[in-house]
């Protein structure tokens, strides 16, 4: 399952204002506020940048440390004019509006240093890149803990809509932090969620720049790919080297004959972070608690749900348990066919072990469903799967996608495309791709907002800027970077949260956007999965890397859609773990053994045995980055991903007038509505969970 990221804006902002983005460098604003609540127009005149420097990363040492110092004592000085205004001269403009711009400037200026954090590839810059990441986290917890500032906004009365929205979700972000406390107790506060910031920062950089290799002799890889057993390096002892990226574990674990070689590779994967990060995830379960408790509430899971759509731990747990009782019995009908194939080879075997299920599994699928993914992959040759994919949600959202061959990016395989509106031809954002690992990248799939759209004081409106990042195969003895299916859904998964990012036409940057209820922020992409499973989809992204003309094969496409349920349930009941894990951490007393605690669930609720000695909370980046307490919304929003899916007509995905529909009233508002109030405008009815059973053939 891919996040969100996830990273930037979810792990520091959206615990404290939602993605705050793109601004002014001075604190003044418009009296010209729009009326409606999505008042901007699509022709309206807008800000563009140079495309050359769109995104910078040609950095000198220290540049960035400056940069991000600069713009934080400049944050700083700002808001103290605000908070110095006086009484009688505050008003919707330089008070609200203004701390709008304020804030908004400042992520502008800092997301794309902090953003070198997860894909510089000079090892220098990227420790800048997570230093300011860690004081810009610190910034957000002094600003919306300062009450000189709530204060002033308390004093303020909206004169519509829109300006309604904004003090309502601002003066929330204030309250969330504690300005309804005391001035003792929100000193306690502040204290706690600065050195909150700060360790999960160090995790996510821990993970970062985890180059963890595992070494095996030839005879331990029997069975993985020629190909990619010849494109793999040496040690000095003549051993082949295997990085523990998502691009090289599933090869491993799918298809190594030898289990010693599997469960040697799980152990390499899933110690990534090792003790360091067990430590500070350890630490930060603590401070939430704690955080918690000063905050009048029961646990952080209450506290971090409380103006979410499920609204409090309670309702999340009643969902995922209501989920586990009716996964169970699937489950175990999965495990038992898997285990009963495990003993054709081994007749003695009473047990699957951890390292057992990717390999039979997909050498289940192999034999009952004549499903070979290493032939799959070879007509999802990547250049031909992105064009797909922009074909794709080109036709269906109306816009289309021109490739900038005259920006400087960060990696030479680095792509910036502009975004065009295919009625109007009028510019609407950007996004940069970055497919492919490399040495000190983000090793997970994710979609980093970088600019938030936003309309301006003078009547523009600034363009937004994200970049999908990923980690597919790259190519290897002569062959193109080939996907698998996975790798097929997990892109257009990601690619679902830039077009959430960039199509957004909410006038305020804290509120544009994929800065909805986090509960909800994965259901755009999530439906969108399903268009990989489409006939008519997969064909027009196949082709053949020798011949790009040769479809994939009907017989195969069935035969992957014959086994798409197949083991579903053991997928959604990891999923669960995932989430039951969060939540049993998060509604504690802080003190809890973090990684025990997930070694005793997995056995409760996988119903095997986990690996010995593991460490898999410490390489689980959710929890600190962002969806602590709310990795439930990965199950959460897939039922309205899936209700949402219903409204596309099954024999024409890419309807121009659902998607357009879908365009406008799911993407374009961004958090001006409430998520609920968005799904009612599309579907036309109230949500229901229909669909969702039905998928999961429950």
């Amino acid at each position: 399952m891919t996040q969100f990221n996830s990273k930037i804006n979810q792990k520091k902002i959206t615990a404290l204002v939602a993605a705050i983005s793109i601004a002014l460098t001075s604190c003044g604003s418009s009296s010209n506020s729009p009326k409606n609540v999505i008042a901007t127009k699509q022709d309206q005149p807008t800000v563009n940048l140079p495309v050359s420097t769109l995104i910078r990363s040609d950095y000198k040492k220290n540049e960035v440390t400056e940069l991000c110092q600069a713009q934080i004592q400049k944050t700083k000085n700002q808001l103290d004019q605000i908070a110095n205004i006086s009484v009688d001269q505050k008003n919707t403009d330089n008070t609200l509006l203004a701390f709008e711009n304020v804030t908004a400037e400042l992520s502008d200026t800092t997301t794309p240093l902090t953003f070198m954090g997860y894909v510089s590839t000079d090892t220098d810059i990227s420790a800048e890149g997570s230093a300011c990441e860690t004081a810009v986290g610190q910034l957000y917890v002094e600003i919306f803990t300062r009450r000189d500032i709530y204060n002033s906004l308390l004093k303020i009365s909206a004169r519509n809509e829109n300006e309604s929205r904004l003090l309502q979700k601002t003066l929330e972000s204030f309250e969330q932090n504690g300005l309804k406390l005391s001035d003792e107790i929100l000193d306690q506060v502040r204290q706690l969620k600065t050195e909150l910031a700060a360790k999960e920062t160090e995790f996510s950089t821990n993970l970062n720049t985890d180059d963890t290799t595992v070494l095996f002799d030839a005879k331990e890889l029997e069975g993985l790919p020629a190909d990619y057993l010849a494109d793999l390096k040496k040690d000095a002892n003549g051993q082949l080297m295997v990085s523990t990226k998502e691009s090289d574990y599933p090869v491993v674990m799918q298809n190594a004959v030898q289990p010693k070689a599997r469960e040697k590779m799980m152990h390499g994967y899933l110690d990534r972070g090792g003790d360091a990060n067990i430590i500070l995830l350890s630490e930060a379960v603590t401070l939430r608690a704690q955080i918690a408790k000063l905050m009048g509430f029961n646990s952080w899971a209450d506290y971090r749900t409380d103006g979410r759509m499920a609204k409090d731990s309670a309702t999340v747990l009643n969902f995922l348990n209501s989920l586990k009782t009716k996964l169970a019995k699937r489950n175990q009908a999965d495990f038992a066919k898997i285990l009963k194939f495990k003993q054709e080879s081994q007749p003695r075997a009473v047990k699957l072990e951890p390292w057992d299920m990717s390999y039979y599994s997909y050498q289940l699928q192999k034999r009952d469903y004549n499903l070979d993914e290493e032939k799959i992959r070879e007509y999802f040759p990547a250049t031909s799967v992105i064009a797909g994919l922009f074909d794709t949600y080109s036709k269906m959202l109306g816009v289309k996608y021109i490739e900038m061959t005259d920006a400087k990016t960060w990696a030479a395989d680095v792509k910036l495309y502009a975004i065009h509106d295919s009625a109007t031809n009028n510019l609407i954002g950007y996004f940069y791709t970055d497919f492919f690992p490399r040495a000190g990248k983000y090793d997970h799939a994710a979609a980093f907002p970088l600019i938030a759209a936003r309309e301006l004081p003078n009547g523009q409106y600034s363009l937004p800027v994200s970049s999908i990042v990923a980690n597919l195969n790259p190519p290897m003895n002569g062959k193109p970077s080939l996907l698998s299916h996975d790798d097929v859904e997990t892109i257009f998964h990601e690619f679902g949260h830039i077009m959430h990012q960039t199509l957004s036409r909410a006038p305020y940057a804290s509120l544009s956007g994929s800065a909805v209820a986090q509960d909800f922020v994965e259901a755009p992409s999530q439906m969108l999965e399903n268009w990989t499973w489409n006939a008519d989809v997969l064909n027009s992204i196949s082709g053949h890397y020798l011949n790009p003309s040769e479809k994939l094969p009907k017989n195969l496409l069935n035969q992957m859609i014959a086994a798409r349920g197949f083991n579903q349930a053991y997928g959604y009941t990891k999923q669960l773990l995932y989430a039951l894990y969060d939540m049993t951490l998060h509604t504690q007393d802080g003190s809890a053994d973090v990684n025990q605690t997930f070694l005793d669930l997995y056995k409760q609720i996988v119903g095997q045995d986990p690996l010995a000695g593991s460490k898999f909370p410490a390489s689980f980046g959710h929890l600190m980055g962002g969806y602590d307490a709310g990795y439930y919304g990965y199950l959460w929003s897939e039922v309205y991903a899936q209700d949402m899916f219903t409204i596309f007509p099954e024999n024409n995905l890419l309807s121009p007038a659902v998607g357009a529909s879908y365009r406008k009233n799911i993407l374009e508002p961004g958090n001006m509505k409430d998520a609920s109030e968005l799904l009612k405008n599309f579907l036309g009815r109230e949500p229901n969970s229909d669909a969702f059973f039905k998928k999961l053939g429950l």
